[in-house]
């Protein structure tokens, strides 16, 4: 079963206030991307990868097929992670309506410790779901504030991950819906659920954090450090 990645690299990186393109920062003397990417490559249940970048980053992304042979193609992200999400998918439709990939994964570039056994497990969990989400509850006190009040005190969220796990006819007829109808969601599960598609939820990994900020930099670097 042919299992295809997207990984998105087309965020700005405004909170991070750096001189370059966040997924460029480096780790231990690698770039943020590289880490995503030779996840993808190493890995025994993916093909092909789709790297979805800022249009003033292409080239640079370009160079990275060198390395990562399984990188077959970089698209020009849009506006909005959503949009990007959907130029990446559009790259692989020929092959998805031609049933040659049956399974997608998508990732944020910004993450870059998911590990091979988070996506075994995701792919798994998607032989009986229309897709898969790995996550990890909530820890604290978590209140709803409106307008400078509390509001309600929700239970049982969670704070989802990536990557994300996906049928990928089912991922292609939801997105095309989607862009048909003016849908934007605000991740891949949730352009599934919106198209009426159930989205199973997997305990996720502590270490699979999102670097946003320079303390996120920080904190990567000792994870990388003892991860060695």
């Amino acid at each position: 079963m042919s299992t295809a990645a997207i990984v998105v690299a087309g965020g700005e990186g405004t909170r991070m206030q750096a001189k370059k393109t966040k997924v460029f920062l480096e780790i231990r003397g690698r770039s943020i991307v590289e880490y995503s990417l030779a996840l993808l490559e190493s890995s025994r249940h993916v093909a092909d990868v789709v790297l979805v970048a800022r249009a003033s980053d292409l080239r640079a992304c370009e160079s990275l097929k060198e390395r990562f042979p399984k990188l077959r193609m970089v698209v020009a992200g849009g506006d909005v992670r959503h949009r990007s999400e959907f130029a990446g998918l559009k790259a692989l439709a020929a092959r998805i309506d031609a049933q040659q990939i049956e399974k997608v994964l998508v990732h944020d570039a910004v993450r870059p410790f998911a590990s091979h056994r988070l996506i075994e497990r995701l792919l798994a969990q998607t032989d009986r779901t229309i897709g898969c989400v790995p996550g990890l509850p909530l820890a604290g006190s978590v209140v709803h504030v409106a307008d400078g009040w509390i509001a309600g005190y929700p239970k049982n969220l969670w704070a989802v991950q990536t990557p994300q796990a996906f049928q990928a006819t089912w991922l292609l007829e939801a997105h095309n819906k989607a862009a048909r109808q003016g849908f934007v969601g605000t991740d891949t599960a949730s352009v599934i659920e919106w198209a009426g598609g159930d989205v199973a939820v997997i305990d996720g990994e502590p270490d699979n954090i999102k670097i946003t900020t320079q303390d996120d930099l920080a904190r990567a670097e000792r994870i990388a450090e003892r991860l060695g």
